[in-house]
């Protein structure tokens, strides 16, 4: 029986997990923000803070969303430390959700600014939240050289506090390379600087970090007396998120020592803690610990549906890596009854993410079980195919390992000498001291030297002084010259505004007419709302000489004019294979447009390369059979039928390139009756932020909505369905383009 063996422990690395335990009163800042008689930079500190201690560890996709606000508010006034603190909070936001390729940009922009304008506080953060990214893709070798590089920073600033942090990721790194001596040693370190600057919550996490450092070499005892430690601090200082985390690793250490009923009953109070401060990471990790502990007492059911609730929370803050996780262990135990079928659908659904998110984590053992299954179900061409992919990602696997297991000796080996060296430079320090002192007497002479040069510069600025005036008067002679260049600006805006409109009159007339639609899907309606004059959403409509009719919504890359580009694109190639080349297969359809998109932007999947393409639902309506085929991109069908709602899912995978392996697109076909709704839809509306909290509408929401308003007359569900959105934005900024489709079966 194949076990899903995996826990989440939790580590403390700065800026990632324990260290943001900070309560806000986010009311009190979003009135700060809403407020525009307040100055620029409080307005800047409490959008900044809503981000980072606000939303970043209960909602990541929120947080990215409102630290662009912050960036682009300090773009505009040209303040580059509130756009350094910004693209922090972004990497760190996309680090979370497992987006490490995007999460490593935005740092290293952020690590740029802060380099270009000397902020060195800055700079040691960034290299401590690139290090972590390195660490979470096993690039430990890079990982430790900017956490060293954070150390050096942060001895050079004399920051205590930054070196307690520093000596604890570097820990860390050791920890995970299996190096618990060195791992142990930095923590310590941490630890007395912590003591002796008296930073109680530092204490908690580097109590923390040694309980799994011990828990990891199996002494549960030791780790247990840390654990409890750090608990101990989290409740003296009424730390929620603090005792939440440690809850889940206490339940960790009992749960490895077969003590299952006090392993849940901290897995559970860590979950009541996630849920009452909505921590939504620490009640993914609940979860999944929960149900791994249900399915080893062989209840199947309970442990699948805490592992879909965790998926649920997964699918609503996107943190792919943990959905794959979860996905495997359904998966998994649907192997072990014998249901091939299910099994097959999750193990696949966990593979597809590991191999978007580039990571080669698990997907041996994924792989493996894969080619299992398939090997059960009688396709062998798949069983071989996956027990290739598990060949070549052992091997790779294997190859990390040795180079790492290398690396490690070389190590072991420079910090043993390095150990020797220290002793020998013990008995250097005495006579470092005695020169110290020689340089202190030096410094008493220069003293009287400062004093005569202070007169000379109060001179020089008198001077300074003088020159400035006559400059006044020539800057009001250089005024008449900029406003010249100010109206010559405004003509250039207006021909710029003129040819944006003049691409939405093109845009307009190669979409499908609301006349045609109408003549053709009576019962219909269109939900179409830019966020720009144009979009990068579009519709498109086409009866076939046979009656089928084809209706589709997309949502290419980006929006405005980039995205208004990609649309021409994909109306085009509609136009090309279904109207002109009579393809009547909406998998093929997809497929064919994604070749010819490649092809058309010469995409090569280099790194760094931009991936231009588009998500979409396909629909092809047959009246005389009754039937719907569909084929997506991304993008679901809903089918609401005698008020009960469906869901197609689309195949997760783009019309254009991805990281991902490339496949073919599937389709579904279901049967319909009179007065069934069918929607589809880009997600801008259910990404929009909003509401009094400003929080994302969320697409279990929406399609609660349309099943809500589905019975209602054609007419009336678009009146309802735009008074929705405008609700529920209010002063909110649109972030997207806006497309939805309604058609209800005559």
């Amino acid at each position: 029986m194949s076990k899903p063996r995996f826990r989440f422990i939790y580590l403390l690395f700065l800026l990632i997990s324990f260290s943001s335990k900070a309560q806000v009163n986010l009311d009190s800042l979003w009135g700060i923000w809403n407020d525009k008689t307040q100055p620029d930079t409080n307005r800047l500190k409490a959008i900044s803070n809503i981000a980072s201690k606000g939303y970043l560890y209960s909602d990541p996709d929120s947080a990215f969303y409102f630290a662009q606000m912050a960036y682009d508010f300090a773009e505009a006034r040209n303040n580059k430390k509130g756009m350094v603190k910004a693209l922090h909070t972004q990497g760190v936001s996309l680090k979370i959700q497992g987006n490490y390729e995007n999460a490593l940009k935005y740092s290293l922009k952020s690590l740029a600014i802060s380099k270009e304008i000397v902020d060195k506080e800055a700079m040691s953060a960034s290299f401590i939240n690139i290090g972590n990214i390195l660490d979470n893709q096993g690039n430990y070798e890079k990982a430790l050289e900017y956490f060293l590089k954070s150390l050096a920073i942060n001895k050079e600033l004399g920051d205590k506090k930054g070196m307690a942090a520093s000596y604890n990721n570097i820990g860390n790194i050791y920890s995970n390379q299996g190096n618990y001596e060195q791992a142990l040693e930095y923590n310590l370190k941490g630890l007395a600087i912590r003591k002796e600057i008296g930073d109680k919550k530092g204490k908690g996490n580097s109590y923390g970090n040694i309980g799994n450092i011990y828990h990891n070499q199996g002494n549960y005892e030791k780790a247990l007396e840390y654990h409890s430690k750090s608990l101990a601090i989290d409740e003296e200082l009424a730390d929620k998120k603090g005792m939440g985390y440690s809850y889940n690793n206490i339940g960790n250490i009992y749960d490895n020592q077969g003590k299952k009923e006090k392993a849940l009953e901290y897995y559970e109070k860590s979950l009541k803690i996630a849920e009452e401060i909505e921590i939504k990471v620490l009640a993914v990790a609940s979860y999944s610990n929960l149900g791994l502990i249900y399915y080893e007492q062989g209840n199947d059911e309970v442990a699948i549906d805490y592992y879909k609730k965790g998926l649920k929370i997964c699918e609503e803050i996107d943190i792919h890596q943990y959905a794959s996780i979860l996905y495997e262990n359904i998966g998994f135990i649907y192997k072990d009854q014998g249901n091939y079928e299910k099994a097959l659908e999750y193990l696949l659904k966990s593979k597809n993410i590991k191999q978007e998110i580039n990571t080669i984590k698990g997907l041996d053992k994924t792989s493996k079980s894969l080619s299992e299954v398939y090997k059960k179900l009688g396709k062998y061409k798949q069983a071989i195919e996956m027990h290739e992919l598990y060949m070549e990602t052992k091997d790779s696997i294997a190859r990390m390992d040795a180079e790492e297991e290398l690396y490690k000796f070389e190590v072991d080996k420079e910090y043993q000498l390095k150990k020797q060296a220290d002793s020998i430079l013990h008995a250097d320090e005495i006579i470092i001291q005695q020169a110290e002192n020689r340089a202190k007497e030096e410094q008493l002479k220069s003293e009287k030297q400062r004093r005569t040069g202070l007169l000379v510069i109060v001179g020089l600025v008198l001077v300074s002084l003088g020159f400035v005036f006559v400059q006044l008067r020539k800057t009001r002679a250089q005024k008449v010259v900029i406003e010249g260049q100010h109206e010559r600006l405004n003509e250039s805006h207006r021909e710029i505004t003129d040819s944006i409109n003049y691409a939405k009159r093109i845009q307009d007339a190669l979409m499908t007419s609301a006349v045609y639609i109408k003549d053709v899907l009576p019962e219909s309606f269109i939900l179409f709302n830019p966020k720009d004059v144009v979009s990068g959403d579009f519709y498109w409509v086409y009866r076939s000489p046979k009656g089928q009719i084809y209706f589709t919504v997309a949502d290419c890359t980006g929006h405005g004019v980039p995205g208004a580009f990609m649309s021409m694109i994909g109306t085009s190639l509609l136009n090309e294979f279904i109207i002109e080349n009579n393809l009547e297969d909406t998998a093929e359809v997809l497929t064919k447009m994604r070749e010819q998109i490649i092809k058309s932007l010469d995409q090569k999947g280099l790194q760094g390369e931009n991936k231009d393409g588009m998500d979409m639902a396909l629909c092809k309506y047959d009246p005389k059979k009754g039937t719907v085929q569909y084929s997506g991109a991304y993008n679901p069908l809903i089918y609401i039928s005698k008020n009960e709602i469906n869901q197609l899912k689309g195949d997760s995978q783009p019309v254009g390139l991805h990281t991902g392996k490339k496949l073919t697109f599937t389709n579904k076909e279901i049967q319909v009756a009179k007065g069934d709704m069918l929607y589809i839809y880009s997600d801008g509306f259910p990404d929009q932020f909003g509401g009094e909290k400003g929080k994302k509408y969320l697409s279990g929401k929406f399609k609660k909505f349309l099943l809500s308003i589905s019975d209602k007359p054609i007419d009336e569900q678009n009146t309802l369905i735009k008074a929705e959105f405008a609700n529920w934005i209010g002063d909110h900024e649109q972030i997207d383009d806006v497309c939805v489709m309604g058609v209800r079966i005559t």
